[in-house]
């Protein structure tokens, strides 16, 4: 009887192991930060350095204005549409493909 529940649990842990590693895969992945010029507020970008740099150097000035509190929760793409041409559909292209490009990195 003992050996017949050693064979069972074991054939249990064997079947259990991709399931446990798959776990692992997945939640690694969801904390991967993912960011987007349409979907992540300014404020989370400006938290983490190396998308704050991105930002400053696709749209120079826009980090260190004194107002950018205010936009916090915006999206760069909502900011665009009271910026008018001072913040460019060229500008948020090169964010997000830089954005893309350090969520990679991750």
């Amino acid at each position: 009887m003992l050996k017949t529940v050693a064979i069972a649990l074991t054939l249990v842990l064997a079947n259990a192991a991709p399931v446990l590693a798959d776990t692992h895969a997945i939640e690694a992945t969801a904390k991967k930060p993912v960011y987007s010029t349409a979907e992540t507020t300014l404020g989370i970008l400006l938290e983490e350095p190396a998308a704050k740099a991105i930002i400053e150097r696709h749209v120079p000035g826009l980090t260190d204005n004194p107002s950018i509190s205010t936009a916090a929760g915006m999206t760069l793409k909502a900011l665009q549409a009271v910026a008018g041409n001072k913040l460019t559909d060229e500008m948020l292209i090169a964010v997000g493909s830089d954005s893309k490009a350090l969520q990679s990195l991750k």
